[in-house]
């Protein structure tokens, strides 16, 4: 199965589509990040809030993705000013991957079995 994240700059959040081969019979499988909820949490309990976020990449382990990266900002673009502390950063979000796959090869065999 073919992923992608698909940002909708509109909206301000992402979707999530997938593929049985990459280049048609794309599904909409929902929200994949919305930066106004509570999604970006680490295991220590930290979570981020970023009012932009976007660019976003993956880190493969063994096939499976590891972490996400992604290109942020804690204020509007126009609120950046030259000498403050909103530069634009990429953050590193771990993600776990092989719990992904398992749950996705379920869902597309369900949806074979109908």
């Amino acid at each position: 199965m073919y992923h992608i994240v698909v940002n909708c700059w509109s909206e301000r959040k992402a979707f999530h589509l997938t593929s049985p081969d990459g280049v048609g019979n794309w599904t909409n499988r929902g929200l994949a990040y919305d930066p106004t909820a509570n999604f970006v949490r680490y295991t220590d309990g930290t979570v981020n809030h970023w009012d932009k976020m976007e660019r976003p990449g993956v880190v493969l382990v063994n096939g499976h993705v590891a972490a996400f990266t992604f290109a942020v900002i804690d204020v509007p673009k126009d609120q950046e000013l030259g000498n403050d502390n909103h530069g634009s950063k990429v953050i590193v979000v771990p993600f776990d991957g092989v719990a992904f796959d398992r749950d996705m090869q379920r869902i597309a065999k369900a949806g074979k079995a109908r």
